[in-house]
């Protein structure tokens, strides 16, 4: 089902990692189209907000969120808002609810006051479904959510307020699953960009030659941030409201294979070393997405080349590194 064309879009959160990439690929798919992005704070550099009109909202707060959408009036939300770190959530579960499952709900309600029914595609993530035995792999969208870290806990419960939005008020919201998106301009909060970030230090002679990491042997399924967005623009195109899709490669990786990759490209010998204090409480082995459900209802399939794009990653912390002191 193919939806028309948006004139106003709706971009919460639109300066992170994933959103700096929605943008630009709004940008080139929707020429025409206002683009209205929602972020906390201003961002630093004028660049980020080039052809975008700026409101500056929180998340959480109903008037602030209502004053959003009423200014932007969209016909299409992209919600990536979030407290996005599963480690940050250990240390602060209550407000990792309160952002990624009450902002949500300020979202939808500010929609309804509004009287506005837009697309909305709501931004979840695999670590959804939690506690997934190994065998249970590739992960359907029909299986049960076991999160074992507050951060799953958090989208589990934005989604089903999602499902409970399409179905108690019939708006076309549609929730998204994203797995391990990575990439260039992602956080160290995050494996690659941290363990890239750590080789371009040591490369650089800022830090010894040493690498620390917690559990090498997790397998995950690993997506270039390039990916994620046009999987995003695919499901706002054709995807079907009121339906949940997984947003991976298909294939696992191990966290080991993905630093093997990244030393394979380093200019420096550097030792691996293991930090207790990065192993989390509770760990799944295996998570891998089934994608065959986004493909399809919308034709997507990944074409970025997951090596090159952990390189590329690795060439971005290099330049990053290269410019702040220590």
């Amino acid at each position: 089902m193919e939806v028309p064309t948006p004139s106003r879009i709706l971009i919460t959160g639109f300066s992170g990692f994933m959103g700096s990439y929605l943008v630009e690929h709004c940008r080139n798919l929707y020429p025409d189209a206002q683009l209205f992005g929602v972020c906390r704070h201003p961002p630093s550099t004028a660049s980020d907000t080039k052809d975008i009109t700026l409101i500056t909202a929180d998340i959480t707060h109903a008037e602030q969120m209502r004053h959003a959408v009423g200014q932007s009036q969209p016909d299409l939300v992209f919600h990536l808002a979030a407290q996005s770190s599963v480690a940050a959530s250990w240390a602060d579960p209550a407000s990792t609810l309160r952002i990624n499952a009450g902002g949500a709900v300020q979202l939808l309600e500010a929609l309804r006051a509004e009287h506005l029914s837009p697309r909305v595609i709501l931004v979840g993530s695999g670590e959804q479904y939690g506690l997934v035995y190994p065998e249970d792999n590739p992960i359907r969208e029909e299986s049960a959510f076991q999160p074992i870290s507050p951060y799953g806990v958090s989208k589990s419960a934005q989604d089903l307020y999602g499902y409970q939005y399409f179905v108690a008020y019939a708006l076309p919201i549609l929730r998204v699953r994203p797995f391990n998106s990575f990439g260039p301009r992602q956080s160290e909060l995050f494996v690659v960009a941290d363990f890239a970030r750590q080789i371009a230090l040591a490369e650089q002679g800022k830090i010894e030659p040493v690498l620390t990491v917690g559990n090498l042997q997790a397998q995950r399924d690993f997506l270039p941030i390039e990916d994620v967005a046009r999987a995003l623009l695919a499901v706002a195109q054709r995807g079907q409201p009121g339906q949940a899709y997984n947003i991976g490669s298909g294939r696992a990786r191990s966290i080991g294979e993905i630093l093997e990759t990244l030393l394979a490209h380093s200019t420096k010998s550097i030792q691996v070393r293991q930090d207790p204090s990065r192993l989390r409480p509770v760990d799944v082995p295996l998570l891998v997405a089934d994608i065959s459900h986004l493909h399809a209802d919308t034709g997507w399939e990944p074409i970025i080349d997951v090596e090159n794009a952990v390189k590329q990653t690795l060439n971005h912390w290099r330049a990053v590194v290269a410019r702040v002191a220590l």
